[in-house]
């Protein structure tokens, strides 16, 4: 199981982190800056150094006070060395690296007098770390006023979502309102109107069940109160010889009509898989369990392999040609393409048309008004097109397919 973890203090963390690397950068190469500039600085100061010991050995030649004024310097007149240094003498004029030394060689044309200055390697180093601790010093403050910043700047930015987390975790399970959208960011505002497309699905799931139910109770009574009255004469010896048919009638309407609920439940779910079926074999099973005769033009194909569910494509199919059959006056046909598609279609009387709500049925009806609900559940559920038509007297119904592996081409 994964841990909790916090946003802002993984964007504290990261942003933080970014700074501090940044700054770091900054103070590298501010530092390679400084010891460059220092360098040639230094350089220039050890060359000033070598001129101004010339001009005063020159003026003085009094070499204890040269070395008192100027520090480690060499001087070499005539070949004689009047003053000494710890580095080994040069052969050439100007700055040069020595083993722990930095020396500039200078040489007098006139009186052939070579003056050698040296600033130690330690003692560059020292003046070196001493700039740069100094810009550390200056650069921490501002460092840690960036890092405060930055904190604060994030816990502001993060404030919208803290209290749309707030608002949901404060929210009642039964609130089924809409949720606010305003003044959260654009990277944010996705997860309210998914939010908001959820909840009106649920909502409109209560109502179709609370209309569902409403609606099989009212269909349900009829039957139930028919078959009871039966029960109730036959018990009391008062029912004529037609009583035991009119209540296995009343009960094979029940019986019908929990069926047909329980088909219209099962769609609703969408507990039916996406196959692939046979689309040929599927139809020719259904068209031979149906108690009235189908006409099914297979258009001589074998095999349509189609990407549906073999159970939800029976279940379609079997409402759709009891449909027909029901409303129809002639015999229901099945035609196939290899689209994939299939065509129900049948005579239909004037002034029929397509009931698609719940038990939505013509008064002359004795179906549940169910038929055409379960084929639209359990098409969207499977993906699949459905298209009804009437024209010149025939009802058509046609289901289309997405091509599925193998499907051949139109």
């Amino acid at each position: 199981m994964s841990r909790p973890w916090s946003l802002r203090g993984r964007l504290v963390r990261r942003v933080v982190l970014g700074a501090s690397l940044a700054w770091i950068a900054g103070v590298g190469l501010a530092a390679l800056v400084i010891a460059h500039e220092m360098s040639e600085l230094m350089d220039e100061t050890l060359e000033g150094s070598a001129r101004f010991s010339l001009d005063l050995y020159r003026g003085t030649e009094d070499v204890e006070a040269l070395t008192r004024s100027t520090g480690t310097v060499r001087i070499i007149e005539g070949g004689l060395e009047r003053a000494s240094a710890p580095w080994p003498p040069l052969s050439q004029d100007g700055g040069q690296d020595v083993p722990g030394w930095r020396v500039f060689r200078l040489t007098d044309p006139q009186s052939q007098v070579v003056v050698e200055v040296g600033q130690s390697d330690e003692w560059r180093r020292d003046e070196l770390l001493e700039s740069l601790g100094g810009l550390v010093a200056l650069m921490l403050p501002v460092l840690l006023a960036a890092l405060v910043a930055v904190r604060g700047a994030v816990a502001s930015a993060l404030q919208p979502a803290t209290r749309f987390a707030q608002v949901l975790r404060n929210r009642s399970a039964q609130d089924l309102s809409p949720v606010e959208e305003d003044q959260l960011p654009t990277e944010l505002a996705p997860i309210p109107q998914a939010l908001n497309t959820y909840l009106d699905d649920i909502r409109a799931r209560i109502e179709a069940e609370r209309q569902f139910a409403t609606n099989a109770a009212h269909e349900l009574r009829t039957p139930v109160a028919a078959a009871s009255g039966q029960a109730q004469l036959i018990a009391a010896g008062l029912a004529d010889a037609s009583a035991p048919e009119r209540l296995t009638g009343a009960l094979g309407r029940m019986s019908n009509l929990i069926d047909r609920l329980l088909h219209l439940s099962r769609a609703e779910a969408g507990a039916a898989g996406r196959g692939p079926s046979d689309l040929v074999r599927v139809a020719r099973m259904v068209a031979a369990d149906l108690d009235r005769p189908v006409l099914v033009d297979d258009g001589e194909i074998e095999a349509l392999p189609v990407p549906a569910d073999p159970d939800a494509l029976a279940l379609i199919l079997r409402n759709l040609l009891r449909n027909a059959a029901d409303h129809g006056t002639g015999t229901p046909r099945i035609v196939l393409s290899p689209a994939p598609a299939l065509t129900i279609s049948n005579a239909v009387p004037p002034g029929a048309s397509f009931r698609h709500g719940m038990f939505d049925k013509s008064a002359a009806s004795t179906g549940a008004g169910l038929g055409l609900a379960i084929v639209t559940r359990v098409a969207q559920a499977q993906g699949i097109a459905v298209d009804y038509a009437i024209a010149d007297g025939t009802a058509s119904v046609t289901v289309r397919f997405p091509p599925g592996p193998g499907t051949p081409a139109a």
